[in-house]
């Protein structure tokens, strides 16, 4: 095993705060890798080269002159897999040094087995990240018996029956572009990532926008419930919305970029959506061709459709129009929810009239009034800056 400069220096470091002396941490031939005296990083130290071929379980320096490169101190070999992969050194008066000789050998070891455990895991994860990759996202043709047999050394039995649950932070640009924010980002992973390893058979991955859960065959009852519990533990532990897509039921392990593709169109739904509810693919309507639209067609279908409005004036109709259709198009019940006198709302209903041409109160408007609605709650931000 070769340590690397960055895991030397982290051991340093932190063992140095432990006993208030200098430490130095040389590599398997004996040049200096690590050290809290940064002058000495890349230098050769004789006595750790002496640890190592001598293969000594201890070498005291008396004096800085003793050796080349070196200072007093004592320096132990470093063990790993009953191998000598380095040496640790402490500079120091002796009857300092020598009392933390074994500890400080024996801490830094556990240190390194640690790291190496971690990096290996990071490995590991990113093996299991790639599987999950060519199996989700990748052609079906590709899904075979030797791609089932290697993801049975992973761990992860893709033949089982699973549906696909899509989740997206909602409002995520105002999290991601700082280190606070990438951290509440972290949290909600590992948040999710913990409740699908507690679900037998339950896989989860992600990638920059979305966390994608392959969750065991199930009714849609119990999806929807799955969605709500994950949607509120992450509300009550960091103050964080999710929007949640869902598949139509299971179409079979080969096909699973089919589910996938079928719970994002669900979460476009939702973010499009105004009270944020998770949504079912069977559910959705116009949603199935709202990603096939490019983004520019969508804000010039808003503009012409709310045309003699401002981007201020727009922001200020979709919630009053969105809670009319809620509402089937109810005077009675939309004045209701908005606190406003039923001839306040039918006054504004008609001034929006006169300003776009168009009449929400009419059903083939009303359809126009909507798509455009949908086309805005995607795109609000690029809208407002127009």
């Amino acid at each position: 095993m070769q340590i690397s400069k960055d895991n030397a220096m982290k051991i340093v470091t932190e063992i140095s705060g432990i006993i208030n002396q200098h430490v130095n941490m040389m590599d398997e031939r004996g040049i200096i890798i690590a050290s809290t005296d940064p002058q000495r990083v890349g230098t050769f130290h004789a006595g750790a080269a002496q640890v190592i071929s001598g293969r000594l379980e201890e070498l005291i320096i008396q004096n800085d002159t003793e050796f080349e490169g070196t200072r007093k101190g004592i320096n132990l070999p470093i063990v790993f897999a009953d191998e000598v992969v380095g040496v640790i050194g402490i500079t120091g008066e002796r009857e300092q040094v020598v009392k933390y000789g074994q500890i400080i050998k024996k801490m830094t070891e556990i240190l390194l087995l640690d790291t190496n455990a971690k990096e290996l895991k990071k490995i590991d994860d990113r093996i299991r990240a790639r599987f999950l990759d060519e199996w989700v996202y990748g052609d079906a043709g590709s899904i075979n018996q030797p791609f089932i047999e290697r993801g049975m050394r992973l761990g992860i039995d893709i033949t089982l029956p699973r549906r696909v649950l899509v989740a997206s932070i909602i409002e995520l640009r105002n999290y991601s572009d700082n280190p606070e924010g990438q951290r509440l980002i972290d949290n909600v992973n590992k948040t999710v990532r913990h409740m699908m390893e507690q679900t037998s058979g339950g896989v989860f991955m992600k990638t920059a926008i979305q966390l994608v859960c392959l969750v065991p065959d199930c009714p849609d009852k119990q999806m929807g419930q799955l969605a709500k519990r994950i949607a509120e533990k992450v509300h009550k532990g960091f103050g964080v919305r999710l929007a949640i897509g869902i598949d139509s039921r299971s179409v079979g392990y080969s096909l699973i970029h089919q589910s996938y593709i079928k719970a994002e169109k669900a979460l476009q739904a939702c973010v499009s959506s105004c009270d944020k509810e998770p949504r079912f693919y069977n559910d959705i309507n116009i949603e199935l061709f709202m990603g096939d639209i490019p983004k520019a067609t969508k804000e010039e279908f808003v503009r012409r459709v709310f045309r003699g409005c401002t981007p201020e004036e727009i922001s200020s109709w979709i919630p009053l129009l969105q809670t009319f259709f809620d509402r089937n198009g109810s005077i009675g019940l939309t004045a209701q929810h908005l606190f406003m006198h039923k001839n306040t709302l039918q006054y504004k209903l008609k001034k929006l009239q006169e300003l776009t041409g168009y009449d929400p109160r009419s059903l083939s408007n009303a359809a126009l009034f909507q798509l455009a609605i949908q086309f805005y709650n995607e795109n609000r931000d690029e809208l407002l800056l127009h």
